[in-house]
């Protein structure tokens, strides 16, 4: 397994690991969600690297090791960052060690809020794709939230980034208890509530989104579980439907929805199910 650490420039400290098999096939650049860390992806790292595919992973600006205030920072500050991680990453490809690099198909993936920030680096950046993945995205978040706080979002998430407007359930992101445990013990996730300037612009990128997306041109996998009360399984639909449709033909998005599958899919019941279908995908992708 080859592994090199990529710097980020202009990005004040944030750098990007590259875990690479033999000659791989393709390049996937992961980003992980809202409070935790990419060393929490083992286990989906593996399962690429096991399938020829090279992945660079970092952790999000305020998570994990990287610099910056402990989660409350708006997406589109994470948005920047991935295009200068994608941008860093070229640079690398383009090297003499890289060897090849340059010419595998890339492709984005990301988690939850990850999800978010890599539909909009695709969006904003599309020429140098051959797919894109998302999981549990972003899309709907906070149904529970009232009315009125919902309102405000914006004007909280400028005002008072710092104030904490709601809470994770820990035993809302899967059905495995074990895996509850271990993310509950993990020092490096953010336990503490949501802060304003997460929450709020979640919330309303999410929203933004779910219009913006009908200019995707990057072919798709998006999945969600059926009883993911953190990020609904609505967004998840409506992007589906919605996605590429300003273009003819339209680009091609695949849905897949998990009966019962909690919010992270690929560490709960449904795992096998869910890599067995984000398998199929990549190999339909790549050959």
């Amino acid at each position: 397994m080859r592994e090199i650490t990529i710097p980020v420039p202009g990005s004040s400290g944030l750098q990007a690991r590259l875990r690479a098999p033999e000659d791989p096939r393709a390049l996937l650049l992961l980003v992980h969600g809202f409070g935790e860390h990419s060393g929490r992806y083992g286990r989906m790292i593996d399962f690429l690297t096991d399938r020829g595919i090279a992945v660079v992973s970092y952790d999000l600006r305020g998570h994990g090791s990287a610099p910056g205030p402990r989660a409350r920072v708006r997406v589109e500050r994470h948005v920047r960052d991935n295009l200068a991680v994608r941008d860093a990453v070229l640079e690398w490809c383009r090297s003499p060690q890289a060897n090849g690099y340059e010419s595998l198909p890339r492709l984005l993936m990301g988690h939850s809020m990850g999800g978010l920030i890599v539909a909009e680096s695709a969006l904003r950046r599309p020429w140098d794709l051959a797919g894109l993945v998302m999981s549990s995205p972003g899309l709907v978040v906070g149904e529970k939230t009232p009315g009125p706080v919902k309102a405000l979002a914006g004007v909280l998430s400028r005002a008072l980034p710092f104030l904490p407007v709601s809470t994770l359930d820990p035993n809302e992101i899967s059905r495995v208890p074990e895996y509850v445990a271990d993310y509950e013990a993990d020092p490096l996730v953010h336990h503490k509530p949501v802060p304003a300037a997460a929450a709020g612009t979640l919330l309303l990128d999410g929203e933004r989104m779910l219009e913006r997306c009908r200019s995707l041109r990057t072919p798709t996998l998006v999945v969600n579980g059926s009883a993911d009360a953190i990020t609904s399984p609505v967004g998840a639909r409506r992007f589906a439907e919605v996605a590429g449709t300003d273009h003819e033909p339209r680009v091609e998005v695949t849905y897949r929805e998990f009966e019962g599958g909690r919010h992270e899919l690929f560490n709960d019941l449904c795992a096998d199910e869910a890599y067995a279908a984000l398998g199929e995908w990549l190999d339909a992708r790549l050959g």
